[in-house]
């Protein structure tokens, strides 16, 4: 399934499954960060891989899309990525069950090498990391989650260090991850502010941190009932980036993030994604202005 058109923002990775009782519903981080870049008015666009299992079309009538459902030069069809979480006395052990093909930089149409905004969001470990040589007038964004996951013969997913990030980090503009993702490997925020032009930070109900410019900025979260967290941190990726692109000012485009990303934990998925409407009225009621 291909559609094209002229573009502003570009979200590069896998749709998926997550299996939720005996439901699958829609997640992945490409899908949050178009969905978030379609509200706040851009035209979005997606490279992504899908089996021809994939039930969620429909949420991205007006996204563009390019979606490999096979390898190069084989018949080979893969499924859709697939997560379940399992959860055992509060402890969430989580599980791949499919994943899809892995995306190269061959795989991006030309016509989108010129984007003004481009997300590498892997869940998988499925961008390799030349996908970052094809945009060189872009403002380009990554978090690592997926690269920072393996999993074994059973699905089992461990956290694993990223090895591979010395050939993205000095290409991008901006690194944003989470606590989570650094949890098991304490000491790489510094390593990684080393190497890449401004870092951020994510930290749920404490809000973000940007390192930039050697130095360390608090943001405080917007206080908020929180319904489901999941998704947040692309949410905040993208608001992040696009009024980065907008200002060149990572100051407030951390408040700017910090705001959209409170919209959608208020909600179930991406039920919370806000328009700029919305977000310009939060902004206001804090004395802040887009």
């Amino acid at each position: 399934m291909q559609k094209y058109k002229e573009i502003q923002f570009l979200s590069i990775g896998h749709f998926t499954h997550d299996i939720v009782g005996e439901e699958l519903i829609l997640g992945g981080a490409s899908a949050y960060s178009s969905t978030t870049a379609r509200k706040l008015g851009l035209n979005a666009g997606v490279v992504t891989a899908v089996g021809k299992d994939f039930l969620h079309y429909d949420k991205f009538h007006d996204i563009s899309l390019f979606v490999i459902n096979k390898t190069d030069n084989s018949a080979l069809e893969y499924p859709t990525t697939t997560f379940e979480n399992i959860y055992e006395n509060g402890i969430r052990r989580q599980f791949i069950r499919g994943v899809s093909a892995t995306i190269y930089a061959n795989h991006i149409p030309d016509k989108w090498c010129n984007t003004d905004i481009v997300y590498l969001c892997p869940v998988a470990n499925e961008v390799d990391p030349s996908v970052v040589h094809k945009f060189p007038n872009s403002i380009i964004g990554a978090s690592p989650q997926g690269w920072m996951r393996e999993w074994d013969s059973t699905g089992r997913v461990f956290p694993r260090r990223w090895e591979e990030a010395p050939k993205v980090l000095p290409y991008i503009d901006a690194l944003i991850m989470s606590e989570e993702d650094i949890s098991p490997f304490p000491n790489i925020i510094e390593e990684y502010a080393n190497m890449v032009k401004m870092l951020i930070l994510t930290r749920g109900e404490k809000g973000s941190t940007l390192f930039y410019d050697g130095k360390v900025i608090d943001f405080p979260a917007f206080k908020v009932k929180v319904v489901d967290p999941t998704g947040a941190g692309d949410v905040f990726a993208t608001a992040f980036l696009i009024k980065l692109k907008e200002t060149q000012d990572p100051v407030f485009a951390s408040v700017f993030a910090n705001c959209v990303a409170s919209f959608v934990v208020e909600k179930r998925g991406t039920e919370g994604i806000p328009d700029i409407k919305q977000v310009q009225s939060r902004l206001d009621s804090k004395q802040f202005s887009i």
